[in-house]
């Protein structure tokens, strides 16, 4: 790959509109021939799997993991996440201060991980006889 293919990929990974003009724009090409440039270089395999390559790290780097937004809402859930609060301190000023979540950001945070771990729905064991299922009765 050449330094101005490069530095193609490189405008086009950082325009968060994936622009393929404007990426073959901020690379060096001229304003003429960038549209057809961009499509050219779009099309060499090198190239499409230096990007998609770099848009799969971004998008590992930048988006948590299921285990991550657990972890995250076991903490809030237990108050061991502190958030800073504007406190008014007189005249018109504020100062910032820490303070752990309040019970119901500990409550809602308890609540999305039992709806994750499905611990609030009901449970029925279906048994399939010969072809035909058998559901439990259920109460009115």
């Amino acid at each position: 790959m050449t330094a101005k293919e490069r530095a193609f990929v490189e405008a086009y990974i950082s325009d968060v509109t994936r622009n393929q003009t404007a990426a073959a724009l901020r690379a060096g090409y001229s304003a003429k021939s960038a549209r057809s440039y961009a499509s050219r270089l779009m099309d060499k395999p090198e190239i499409k799997a230096e990007i998609e390559e770099r848009l799969k790290e971004l998008h590992r780097v930048h988006t948590a993991e299921a285990d991550e937004v657990v972890e995250f809402l076991t903490s809030v859930m237990r108050g061991e996440e502190v958030d800073n609060i504007p406190i008014s301190v007189g005249r018109g000023e504020q100062e910032m201060t820490e303070a752990a979540p309040s019970a119901g950001d500990r409550i809602k945070a308890a609540e999305l991980l039992g709806k994750y771990y499905a611990i609030f729905t009901e449970k029925a064991e279906i048994k399939s006889e010969g072809g035909v299922i058998v559901l439990p009765e259920v109460a009115e």
